[in-house]
């Protein structure tokens, strides 16, 4: 883990107010930074600072409850976030102006050439990448347009939200799938279920025609 790396991961299990998420980065980078112009190494600074979620844990547990409550209230915002693509990014395919046009369903993969079953074990591919909290390879899986929304930070939150530790993989639930039509463009959209050891996560995703996500919701 690089230090850059090391930062986002302490940072991202901060249970603080995005203030003192930030003041908190601030002063651990003027740390970090201190110790390697001291002649450390990196390797040696991480050695000696510890395990990222431990030293999360150490911060958290030292929180007065004003920060707590503040803490929650901004993971709760970064969920929020996530489903506000599908309301925003989304909008123009599975939308509903009421000066416009109803949008139409059908079968799932009629427009793209696949059947039901093939969009929904797609689906269930991009959620096992998801799970993996590897955003390199989720990143290439994402729209142009929903890439603010649903940038590395975002994702490495709302991963957050369920625990530092998913565990092993077990099985997909139920999953649903449909194939939406608005204003000439055409969309799919996903839900299923995945249990691993430690978490249950409901996703629901929408594909655009190239079968790249415009929209995300974890619960």
């Amino acid at each position: 883990m690089n230090q850059t790396s090391y930062v986002k991961a302490v940072a991202k299990r901060l249970a603080c107010s995005k203030a003192r998420q930030a003041e908190f980065v601030r002063d651990l980078e003027s740390d970090i930074a201190a110790a390697l112009s001291s002649g450390e190494t990196w390797e040696q600074v991480e050695a000696r600072m510890g395990d990222p979620r431990q030293v999360a844990q150490e911060f958290n547990e030292d929180l007065p409850e004003a920060e707590l409550v503040a803490g929650k209230k901004r993971k709760r915002t970064k969920v929020i976030v996530i489903a506000a693509v599908v309301v925003v990014v989304v909008a123009a395919i599975i939308g509903g102006a009421t000066w416009w046009a109803s949008p139409k369903t059908a079968p799932a993969g009629q427009s793209v050439g696949m059947t039901e079953q093939e969009i929904i074990a797609y689906a269930q591919e991009v959620a096992e990448v998801i799970g993996e909290n590897d955003y390199g390879k989720l990143r290439p899986l994402i729209a142009d347009a929903a890439v603010e929304g649903l940038n590395e930070q975002t994702m490495a939150d709302a991963h957050a939200l369920f625990g530092d530790d998913w565990g092993a993989f077990k099985s997909f639930g139920n999953a649903y799938a449909t194939e939406i039509s608005q204003m000439g463009i055409t969309g799919n959209a996903v839900t299923l279920v995945a249990l691993y050891e430690n978490a249950t996560i409901t996703y629901t995703f929408s594909f655009d025609e190239d079968m790249k996500i415009i929209g995300l919701n974890m619960r």
